[in-house]
């Protein structure tokens, strides 16, 4: 066999050897390894999709030079514990969900403001829209914006009873761990927040420290919680993004040519990347009703309720989480979207 062909056979053997065992193909030599950590339980959506879309995709724009490696369910620590270790140089990257989004770009809190989105497609046209200006940020901070990814579209979950009304909320204890916009949601709604660890949110749920969660349906299925919970208010009480990111140091470590590579086929990762975290959340959200969790609805009229009572949040965080001038782009975004699609 030529060896022309020879090489791409490799190629196209190492490829395959990558989508059908992830993490197999560790063990060949490469000239750039990026060590990643991560919160995400193996084998669950954002880690999968790790191995079968962004390890090859990496693999492939680099001509097989450059393996990332992560260590997923917390193996290297929560997520500020991973951050600690990619600034000291210890791991080159990290990926998570909207905890890691806010500390690397605080920016990207504005995102996650209640009620801000009403579909998927506004959120892409911001994503589209205003990645340059998230990327920037994060670089200031010693990071790359590799992957602007999809936590997803977050749910209130709760143990004793449904939560649908403003009244509900009396007297309910929250289990938060995304920062200032959750606590001060979650006060605003007339509930308390007890603020946690990651580690520790299936104790606090199951000891009763606390009743209820903002969350994923992923993650209710990913850490077992659908056997404790009673309830689900399906309306979608905000957005989460999730991130993966580089030390600025690895990302400039690799040749001008590569960097253009990445950057160019970003796009074709992302994609694919978030309709399958999509997907995983729908199935979940299905699995979890399956199961048992009663699906609980919040009527129009009250949701209006929710939504105006929750706006002063927008300018209360301005300039305290992100920017007002972030704030402002991103409302003016949406305007124009809005405008552009109205009645299609």
């Amino acid at each position: 066999m030529p060896k022309k062909q020879v090489a791409c056979a490799l190629v196209l053997l190492t490829f395959v050897a990558l989508i059908l065992f992830p993490g197999s193909a560790y063990s060949g030599t490469y000239e750039y390894i990026w060590k990643s950590g991560s919160l995400v339980p193996k084998g669950v959506g954002y880690a999968t999709q790790i191995n079968q879309i962004f390890v090859p995709g990496l693999l492939g724009a680099t001509d097989g030079k450059l393996i990332l490696k992560t260590y997923f369910g917390g193996i290297m620590g929560d997520d500020e514990d991973v951050l600690k270790k990619v600034q000291a140089g210890q791991l080159e990257a990290a990926g998570s969900g909207a905890q890691l989004a806010f500390m690397v770009c605080p920016d990207l809190g504005v995102t996650s403001l209640p009620f801000l989105f009403n579909s998927y497609d506004e959120v892409d046209y911001i994503r589209k829209a205003m990645y340059p200006a998230f990327d920037e940020i994060t670089q200031s901070r010693g990071l790359k914006l590799l992957l602007w990814l999809d936590q997803g579209f977050d749910q209130i979950y709760s143990v004793d009873k449904p939560i649908a009304s403003l009244e509900s909320f009396e007297n309910i204890k929250f289990l938060t761990w995304c920062g200032d916009i959750e606590v001060s949601f979650i006060e605003t709604m007339g509930a308390s927040a007890v603020p946690v660890d990651v580690p520790e949110f299936n104790a606090g749920i199951r000891q009763g420290v606390a009743e209820a969660y903002i969350g994923p349906p992923i993650w209710g299925v990913s850490t077992q919680m659908y056997s404790v919970l009673r309830y689900v208010n399906t309306t979608n009480v905000r957005y989460s993004p999730a991130v993966f990111v580089v030390s600025m140091e690895a990302w400039n470590a690799l040749p001008a040519e590569y960097q253009k590579r990445i950057s160019a086929q970003r796009e074709s990762w992302q994609t694919p990347f978030i309709e399958g975290s999509r997907a995983d959340n729908k199935k979940c959200l299905e699995a979890m009703l399956k199961y048992g969790v009663q699906k609980v609805e919040t009527p129009p009229e009250v949701l209006e309720a929710l939504k105006r009572k929750s706006r002063p949040i927008y300018d209360k965080m301005a300039d305290r989480v992100y920017s007002r001038k972030i704030l402002t782009r991103t409302e003016r975004l949406l305007e124009e979207y809005r405008a552009s699609h109205a009645g299609g």
